[in-house]
């Protein structure tokens, strides 16, 4: 049998560790990196309901309209994401134009949205003339990158820019570094990228298309969803 001096030992030893863990869920509610504030409400909003599926010359491709998935579908073959949305659009010359959206709920340092000039590469393309640029969309100015990805029988210009929250970032020093101030802070910023590409072999055609597009759906979003997309 215990003595009362082994009984009252332990009995502290167990209140202690109750309180130790007590305590510690008191300080990871407290001081554990948090979502955003207005992150949960982009989280569930669905992609779709951000681009316009016309807009100016621009309509679905009617080959491409019984492959689209729901963005929240979409994400299930992509770990790390969200929400994935995929589409074509044709306008009357017959040119085509793939918007690829890619939504992450949150981007912390050890989880993030991959730029087009990794995962493609990773798929097999060869990437070239990776450079910054910024599309001029109803007077404001969008920090963007561009890239040509190619691999035999398909040469591609990418055009894509980023978002951190509704902030946009012009290159991955700003990404990172607002990354880290965020997460210093307490919070993960959730991210968006937008990726804009043709099947192309003249990239300098391709990226004056891309902005041609651009310009088009921003002047048919709404201020809310411009916010969203554009970071205005």
């Amino acid at each position: 049998m215990l003595d009362r001096r082994q009984f009252d030992r332990q009995w502290v030893v167990a209140w202690l560790m109750a309180l130790g863990m007590a305590l510690t869920a008191v300080f990871s509610h407290l001081f554990l990196p948090k979502p955003l504030a207005d992150a949960q409400a982009r989280a569930n909003t669905p992609l779709e309901q951000l681009f316009p599926l016309q807009f100016g010359a621009w309509r679905l491709d009617p080959s491409s309209v019984a492959l689209i998935r729901p963005a929240f579908e979409q994400a299930r073959r992509f770990q790390m994401y969200d929400q994935v949305l995929e589409r074509t659009y044709l306008d009357a010359y017959g040119r085509r134009v793939m918007l690829s959206v890619a939504y992450g709920r949150q981007q912390s340092v050890g989880l993030q949205m991959h730029r087009p000039e990794v995962c493609y590469k990773a798929g097999g393309f060869h990437i070239a003339d990776v450079q910054a640029g910024a599309l001029t969309l109803l007077g404001h100015q969008v920090p963007v990158t561009r890239l040509f990805a190619s691999m035999e029988g398909r040469p591609e210009p990418i055009t894509y820019w980023r978002l951190l929250g509704n902030e946009l970032m012009a290159d991955e020093q700003q990404f990172k570094l607002r990354q880290l101030s965020l997460g210093a802070s307490g919070s993960i910023p959730d991210g968006l990228l937008v990726r804009v590409s043709s099947i192309d072999d003249d990239p300098a055609g391709a990226y004056k298309l891309h902005a041609e597009f651009a310009q088009a759906m921003a002047q048919a979003m709404s201020p809310a969803q411009r916010l969203r997309v554009l970071g205005w």
